[in-house]
């Protein structure tokens, strides 16, 4: 009785850390992307062990949901929402502190951070350093877009935001550049109108910039040039140009997120879209302000909506190539 009791002792205090590597990759491979995150952070030994089941995540970016990922400038947790599950999870990340999105795009974040410019993964902690644009951090309204992931060697970037009430600024910097390039729209020259940015994306070298009043700014890598569109809804007239994308306005707001996520009347939002695969098109989530309720103590957020995602990248990864 005495030996079997020691037997049963031994085996039940045996550390979860000296499991087999084969049998925590085949464990690994079977957690969502927010399980695996834990699964990771236990020791050394069980990171090594997902490392497979991380380069699977890494490569189902056509088949991930879209996530909210709600953040402050005042500490640096943040609350990762699953609107599929209605499950809220909570997440300690820095880099989302005293910072703005300005774009997401398949598990890619471009982060503005107290004058400084990186890209980021927010789930593997992958960092890509930008340089830096002058005057950006006080700009209130920006929109980006990149045509490729930022680890790609034909990864483009471009950062927008009205420079007054009369110029829009396009800054594109190239892959391994060292400084952005600007180029200026002049909306009162050319007698046209547009609004804060509120989406970008590009598409076959083409940037597409929209504001809020379905108005639609273009500007062509290839020759530089700029050119305006009004977005109609629906029309059957054939001589009109189909964009090659969809976009949603609102979505946070009809999507009622606020409520799902428990978040009170005192709270206001402003958050940053996205550009994902949908079954047919690419779709564009707009950028959204929701306020808080009039006369109550304003708590202010920050919202990303980004999809699930887990890069790897060497040591020292440079945007230099």
């Amino acid at each position: 009785m005495e030996e079997e009791e020691y037997i049963r002792t031994r085996i039940s205090s045996r550390a979860w850390c000296d499991l087999h590597p084969e049998l925590l990759s085949e464990i690994a491979q079977s957690l969502g992307i927010i399980d695996l995150l834990s699964f990771r952070g236990v020791c050394k030994d069980w990171r090594s062990a997902s490392f497979t089941a991380s380069a699977s995540i890494e490569s189902t970016s056509r088949d991930s949901k879209l996530y909210f990922l709600l953040h402050n400038d005042r500490d640096e947790n943040t609350i990762l929402f699953n609107p599929t599950t209605n499950k809220n999870y909570t997440i300690n990340i820095p880099e989302l502190k005293e910072a703005t999105c300005l774009a997401s795009t398949q598990g890619w974040l471009l982060i503005s951070q107290r004058g400084n410019l990186f890209f980021f993964c927010p789930f593997s902690r992958v960092k890509i350093d930008l340089p830096p644009i002058q005057g950006l951090e006080n700009t209130p309204a920006a929109a980006a877009a990149f045509t490729s992931p930022p680890s790609s060697i034909d990864c483009v970037t471009a950062i927008i935001y009205k420079e007054n009430d009369d110029i829009v600024e396009v800054n594109v910097l190239e892959r391994g550049a060292s400084m952005w390039i600007k180029y200026e729209y002049d909306l009162k020259h050319n007698q046209k109108s547009f609004g804060d940015a509120k989406c970008a994306t590009f598409q076959q070298g083409c940037l597409y910039l929209m504001d809020g009043f379905k108005k639609l700014l273009t500007f062509t890598l290839e020759d530089k040039s700029f050119e305006m569109f009004l977005v109609i809804e629906q029309s059957k007239d054939p001589n009109l140009e189909t964009l090659s994308f969809r976009y949603k306005d609102k979505l946070f707001s009809r999507s009622n997120l606020k409520k799902q996520m428990n978040l009170g009347d005192d709270v206001t939002i402003t958050t940053c879209g996205a550009t994902y695969f949908g079954s047919d098109f690419e779709v564009l989530i707009h950028n959204e302000n929701i306020e808080a309720m009039e006369g109550t103590n304003a708590q202010h957020f920050k919202g990303i909506w980004i999809q699930p995602r887990f890069f790897q990248l060497p040591p020292n990864y440079s945007w230099s190539l």
